[in-house]
């Protein structure tokens, strides 16, 4: 089975990020010229979808809470909350 058949079977937002990340790292790491596009034109979907998919990805291992939220949504706003309160403190 392929990462994007994978990724359309999966059932939880956290599960299809992953697996996204995963490829796009695993793809990066043999190709230092691969790139967003790429990765999007793999799994047929928008550029923004690959990106906010990696960093939610990158929330998930780095510990934060926004693997408990119920939603895609939920998590990249919570992101986008803790990256304002970052920026404004």
């Amino acid at each position: 089975m392929t990462f994007p058949e994978r990724y359309q079977i999966a059932d939880r937002w956290q599960d299809r990020v992953l697996i996204m990340n995963l490829f796009h790292t695993a793809a990066t790491q043999i190709n230092t010229n691969w790139t967003l596009r790429k990765t999007a034109l793999i799994f047929d979907c928008s550029i923004g979808l690959v990106s906010e998919n990696l960093r939610l990805a990158n929330g998930i291992d780095s510990g934060s809470s926004i693997n408990e939220c119920n939603t895609r949504q939920e998590a990249l706003s919570k992101i986008e909350r803790r990256t304002v309160w970052r920026v404004g403190s």
